[in-house]
Formats: structure tokens, C-alpha cells, sequence
């Protein structure tokens, strides 16, 4: 409002000024009003019309002149060819139309023809010969100061709005690099102002809301931590009795389920550990990349896939081909990958049936397929079979599951440069899972 307010004082006091500068060019002499001619006219007619001869002096200025006899045969003058025939029309007809006017002096021989302009014209010759008309003049200078009046002000308030909107912008910085305690500073304009009243209380709606989804989560780690700590201890005990029970004399058999239930045992106190060190954790728990034995990874989940295979009384296939004796890779996280796939297909996987695993290093490119005779998986589980909590009622895991495992594999596998890719198998009729790991170094980005 003020902005249009100071435009429309401008322009009136532009048009003020224009009509003030040209009454005072009139009022001085040096511009002629636009009746000047005609005013002359009146006052030399008595003597153009009485005068025994019609002199060039005897013209008022402005005008040009021609006279006619009555015949309209030219007597002298100094009106242009051109506009002959029309002051010879005005003499016989009275009206005539044009950018020129023209006054008839009817004389006792001859007609006296007055050309003339109803215009401000300059006072001097050599203006009125050389220059642009004062009118034109004075309009040219009104439009380039009406447009210097309307830019001027507009790059005014341009630059002083952008001074305005500085806080906003400011606060929106802020508030984008999560830097909730600055205060609000008001710059005056009450439309901005309210703008930056709203940004504030937003700011401090978010800064409560975060505080408190801090604090919950901080709440939540804690009792993970103690929940975690607590589990350490049974599992202690599991663990150690099953050690000395190994000690016993047991069949060869007994020995092999003994050996499951310490191996178990040991990857849950890893996993409890890493969950303690995770949740006490400011920053996140951190990766190891290590450089393992493939031999021994492969080892190691072969037996708790034998393992798992005597608890759901299941026939395990396993073929494997490497090259590279050694891979970096973040070792649980790999094995917990893989075994999470393992096991999806021994939940599906009838009694007595058979699980195809085979495992293919190459080029520092580690794949693991698993095959199962489930009944395979729906369209939709083929596309969201990797997502966060997905479950497919009318597939395999008939509500049971809710695709924890392999949204867990996918994104292990994601961190070390590869995917899980889910088909359906030609060769068993169930589900078919890969998994594959870029096991080289550097290759790691979690």
C-alpha cells in the first residue's frame, strides 16, 4: 500500500510540475500558447481587410498567406503548393478540415487566405525550424519521467524488500541446518512479521518435538541397553552348561546338537553385544570392515545351516565355488544376511524336504542362491518382497511374517554394493532367493 501510494504522489506531482514549467515557458514568452496565431489573426484583420494593398509585413506571425483573385488565379503569397487547393476551398467553401486552419479576409478583388496551427509553438525561428514541437516535447519528458518514477521506486523498494525478507530467509537457514535455538529477529513490516510469527512458533513446536522424540528414543535405548545386559545373563548360563555338558560322554550325534547349541549361543552374545553397543551409541554403532577367510565364512554358515536343517528335520543341497581365498566384508553382518534368507526358506520348506544353497566367489563378487519347495512367492511379493514390514497374506507366509529378514538382507547386501533379487524357481517350484555382496575393499557404504 505504501509502495502504491508513494507511485501515484509521484505521478501527480509529475503531471503538477509538467503543467507548472509549461505556463511558466508560456508566461515568459519563450513558448507561444496555442490560440497565439488566431489572437493575431483577429487583431490584423481590420487592417488586411481595409489595407489598398496587403503587404508581407501586415501578416500576423505563426501564419502563411496567400491571395486570390476572385477568379482564384494565384496573386502571391508564401503558402506551399501543396496546400493551395485547400485554401482556395476554404475561400469558395468555408470549411476545410487538416492539421492546418486557415482564416478567409474577404477583400472587394480578392481573398486574403491565412494558414495557421492551433499548437504551442517556440518563440524562436530556429527552435520552431529545428526542433520537435513543444507539446511532443513535453510529452516525451512526462513518459521518460513517468518511467524513471515508476522503475526508481520499484528498484527502491525491490532492494529495500530484499532487506525486509532477510530474516525470513534467514530463519529458514536456520531451521534447515537444524539449528533450533537461534531467536527471531522482526524487521518492521507487519505482513512479514506475521510471516516470521509463524515461522517462530513453528520453530518452537519443532524444537519441543524433537526434544521429545530425543528424549523417547533416548528412554527406549536405555531400556534396550538394560533389556540386552539382562539376556547376557541366562544366555551365560545356557552357553556354559552346554560347554560342560559337552564335556560328558555323548553319542556322536549328541555332540553334533551340542556343538549347534554353543555356536547358537555364541552368535546371540555377539548379537547382544553389538545391540548394547548400538543403543549406547551417540553417534550409531560402527561397522568393521575386516578381511576374513573364505573358507572359514562359508564355514561358518554351512553348520548353523546343518543346524537349522535337524531342527526343521530338512535335507540341505550345498555347492560351493571361490576363488579368492580372502574377502572384506563386515563378518556378523554378512553371515546374519545370508542365515536370515536361510531361514525364510526353512519356515516354507515342507518336513523332509530339500533346501538348494549354492555360494559362487568371483572377482571379489560374493553370491549366495537359495532355493526352497515352498510355494513360491505372489506378484506382489516378487515386488515388495523386500520392503520394510511387508506381508502377503496369500503367499508364504500366511500372515506369519512380515518381511523383516529380507528387508533386513537387502539392505546389508545394499552396503556392500549389491541386492537381493527374489524369482520363483523352475527347478524346485518354490521360492528362489539371491543375494550377492561386492566383497572387495573400500566397497563398503554404510
Amino acid at each position: 500500500m505504501r509502495y502504491v501510494l508513494v507511485m501515484l504522489l509521484a505521478l501527480f506531482t509529475l503531471g503538477v510540475c509538467t503543467i507548472f514549467i509549461f505556463n511558466v515557458l508560456v508566461n515568459t514568452g519563450r513558448i507561444y500558447p496555442a490560440n497565439y496565431a488566431e489572437r493575431k489573426i483577429n487583431e490584423a484583420y481590420d487592417l488586411i481587410q481595409e489595407a489598398d494593398e496587403v503587404t508581407e509585413d501586415m501578416i500576423p506571425p505563426l501564419c502563411r498567406y496567400v491571395i486570390f483573385s476572385l477568379e482564384g488565379e494565384k496573386l502571391k503569397g508564401n503558402m506551399s503548393e501543396n496546400s493551395l487547393e485547400i485554401a482556395w476551398n476554404a475561400a469558395n467553401q468555408g470549411a476545410v478540415s487538416g492539421r492546418y486552419f486557415y482564416k478567409v479576409i474577404y477583400r472587394p478583388k480578392e481573398y486574403v487566405v491565412l494558414q495557421y496551427r492551433l499548437t504551442p509553438m517556440y518563440r524562436s525561428a530556429f527552435l520552431r525550424e529545428h526542433f520537435i514541437e513543444p507539446q511532443n516535447l513535453m510529452t516525451i519528458m512526462v513518459v521518460l519521467c513517468g518511467m524513471a518514477i515508476i522503475l526508481l521506486p520499484s528498484m527502491f523498494f525491490g532492494k529495500k524488500m530484499k532487506e525486509k525478507i532477510q530474516p525470513v530467509m534467514k530463519a529458514a537457514e536456520k531451521i534447515k541446518n537444524q539449528d533450533l535455538e537461534y531467536e527471531v529477529s522482526y524487521c518492521g513490516v507487519k505482513e512479514i512479521d506475521d510471516c516470521l510469527l509463524s515461522i517462530n512458533e513453528m520453530r518452537i513446536a519443532l524444537k519441543d518435538s524433537l526434544e521429545r522424540q530425543w528424549q523417547t528414543e533416548q528412554d527406549k535405548n536405555r531400556q534396550m541397553s538394560a533389556l540386552a545386559h539382562d539376556i547376557k545373563t541366562p544366555l551365560t548360563v545356557v552357553r556354559g552348561n552346554a560347554e560342560l555338558l559337552s564335556e560328558t560322554d555323548l553319542t556322536e550325534e549328541q555332540k553334533n546338537y551340542m556343538e549347534y547349541v554353543i555356536s547358537s549361543a555364541s552368535q546371540i552374545q555377539n548379537y547382544v553385544q553389538t545391540l548394547i553397543e548400538v543403543t549406547q551409541s551417540v553417534d550409531g554403532y560402527q561397522y568393521n570392515v575386516k578381511k576374513v577367510r573364505t573358507a572359514d565364512l562359508l564355514e561358518d554358515i554351512r553348520k548353523q545351516t546343518l543346524g537349522l536343517a535337524e531342527v526343521y528335520r530338512l535335507k540341505i543341497n550345498w555347492k560351493e565355488k571361490w576363488d579368492s581365498k580372502t574377502v572384506y566384508i563386515v563378518y556378523d553382518q554378512i553371515v546374519r544376511a545370508v542365515m536370515n534368507i536361510i531361514i525364510n526358506a526353512a519356515e516354507y520348506t515342507v518336513e523332509g524336504g530339500t533346501i538348494h544353497i549354492s555360494m559362487e566367489e568371483q572377482d571379489g563378487k560374493l553370491t549366495f542362491t537359495v532355493e526352497d519347495m515352498g510355494s513360491g512367492f505372489t506378484k506382489e511379493a516378487l515386488l515388495h518382497g523386500t520392503e520394510q514390514f511387508f506381508m502377503d497374506d496369500a503367499s508364504r507366509s500366511g500372515g506369519r511374517h512380515y518381511g523383516i529378514g529380507l528387508f533386513s538382507a537387502e539392505t546389508i547386501a545394499k552396503w556392500h554394493g549389491g541386492r537381493v533379487l527374489l524369482a520363483n524357481s523352475e527347478e524346485t517350484g518354490g521360492a528362489k532367493v539371491e543375494i550377492f555382496f561386492c566383497c572387495q575393499k573400500g566397497v563398503l557404504r554404510i
